[in-house]
């Protein structure tokens, strides 16, 4: 199985960079601006964009004050079963963030969705530090 892995620290609170991925608001900020995000463990994280013909769908699986993981589960098709965790961590004046996109298949375009996820982390990046919206995907 082949992994999209990212580490980088943010000059931000860690609680500034789990909004960002654990609420609607948060996912508009920095990822697309067509999403609804629940917060209730088992529900469904659906991130939509004007290029896909459908939504993103993502079970949210855990969400605490460090992780959270998604599980895809319909669309797109190479991304389905694979898991999207984040782990944010405190560190001194800030926070560092640990994303992993775990689960393609080896023999699946793991690069082309590296370089997607390179543009969002920057974007995450951005939102939690100023806390101004402007998504990769608007």
């Amino acid at each position: 199985m082949t992994d999209v892995l990212f580490r980088f620290d943010v000059d931000a609170e860690p609680q500034a960079v789990l909004g960002a991925v654990k609420t609607t608001d948060g996912i508009k900020g920095f990822w697309t601006s067509k999403a609804d995000v629940p917060e209730q463990v088992g529900e469904v994280v659906k991130v939509e964009f004007a290029v896909a013909p459908a939504p993103f769908d993502l079970r949210l699986e855990q969400s605490d004050e460090q992780t959270v993981v998604w599980r895809t589960e319909t669309f797109p098709p190479h991304w389905v079963g694979t898991t999207i965790r984040w782990d944010v961590e405190e560190r001194d004046g800030g926070a560092t963030v640990a994303f992993r996109h775990a689960g393609f298949a080896d023999d699946d375009e793991a690069g082309r969705v590296a370089y997607t996820w390179g543009q969002i982390m920057v974007k995450l990046k951005e939102y939690a530090e100023s806390g101004h919206p402007d998504p990769v995907f608007a």
